[in-house]
């Protein structure tokens, strides 16, 4: 009895000496990484994971069908028979005519664009310009003040070293259609939204045009600086706090005559304009309209681009079809 014992013994030990690492098996003995590649590591899974959040809450919306309020608009006011430009980008549809809020002035369509944001490029949403017909008339036909000579260049930014018909360009030479000519900037968000985000980016766009030395030079000139300032804070609270969806249009309605902006949202359920609010200050009006041709930081140059086509009645923009 005590030989087989001694065996089992001796077995055992002869087996632990020849495996040493099986006693250790429940402790790592490989070598440790760095921190540093542990931390790497983490960062990159952490990134990995916040874009793909981002993407799955964007969710392919990008692309609505169908804007059935603000077609449903048109339609009431210039009759079943008004046409619609589809952007070629994000195929959101454009009625080719509006009408504004006063019930009486026709606005046009010259051009849409989309915005995007990030390295991602990611749509946020389409916006259009409209301008009053009789102005937009003349301006196609050369006939406006400063539009004589029309060529797409002039509305599109560039170095003073490449201007070479030393004429007004850009924004400058959308400010004196402005003067005269009523417009409209229609948004339609390419996914769900609030109100509050699309006060907070007009307020940003407001607050650095304030900076431009032009537009100080203006204020300063006519001492309505303090009054700007409260027309600002009184914009603000235009837009209460709910979400819009996506595919229901924003609309902007600038007046030459008055030198102001009225902002509507139109009933999701009854398809009826809803007025927020009309930001009457002359300059936050002119400078809100103004910045969507900024020659630095227009939030769209696909829209820049294709409104300064459609004044020159290129092929494929909503001037060059007959309505």
């Amino acid at each position: 009895m005590l030989g087989r014992t001694a065996l089992r013994s001796a077995a055992q030990r002869a087996t632990a000496a020849a495996h040493p690492a099986s006693r250790a098996s429940h402790h790592s003995t490989a070598p440790r990484r760095p921190l540093g590649t542990l931390a790497f590591a983490a960062g990159a899974t952490a990134a990995i994971v916040g874009v793909a959040y981002t993407l799955y809450e964007l969710k392919p919306e990008s692309f609505p069908t169908v804007v059935t309020p603000l077609l449903a608009e048109a339609a009431s006011a210039l009759g079943p028979s008004t046409q619609v430009f589809i952007d070629p980008t994000t195929s959101t549809p454009f009625p080719h005519r509006l009408v504004a809020p006063d019930g009486k002035t026709h606005l046009r369509l010259v051009g849409t664009g989309v915005r995007t944001v990030s390295f991602l490029n990611i749509r946020v949403y389409t916006a259009a310009f409209y301008v009053s017909e009789p102005e937009l008339d003349a301006a196609l036909a050369g006939t406006l003040a400063g539009w004589e000579a029309y060529a797409p260049e002039r509305l599109l930014p560039s170095p003073p070293s490449k201007s070479t018909d030393g004429g007004v360009r850009g924004e400058q030479l959308m400010d004196t259609l402005l003067e005269k000519a009523d417009a409209a900037v229609i948004i339609i968000p390419l996914r769900n939204t609030s109100l509050a985000h699309l006060r907070d980016g007009f307020s940003r766009a407001l607050v650095a045009r304030l900076k431009n030395s032009r537009v100080a030079d203006d204020l300063t000139a006519a001492s309505g600086s303090e009054a700007t300032g409260a027309a600002l804070v009184d914009f603000k609270s235009f837009f209460p706090n709910k979400n819009l969806a996506k595919g229901m249009p924003l609309e902007l309605y600038y007046s030459a005559k008055n030198r102001d902006v009225t902002f509507q949202l139109r009933n999701e359920k009854t398809r009826s304009p809803d007025i927020l609010g009309t930001l009457r200050d002359p300059v936050l009006s002119r400078e809100l309209m103004l910045s969507y041709f900024s020659d630095s930081a227009a939030p769209s140059p696909e829209l820049v681009k294709n409104v300064a086509m459609g004044i020159a009645r290129e092929p494929g923009s909503p001037t060059a079809i007959s309505t």
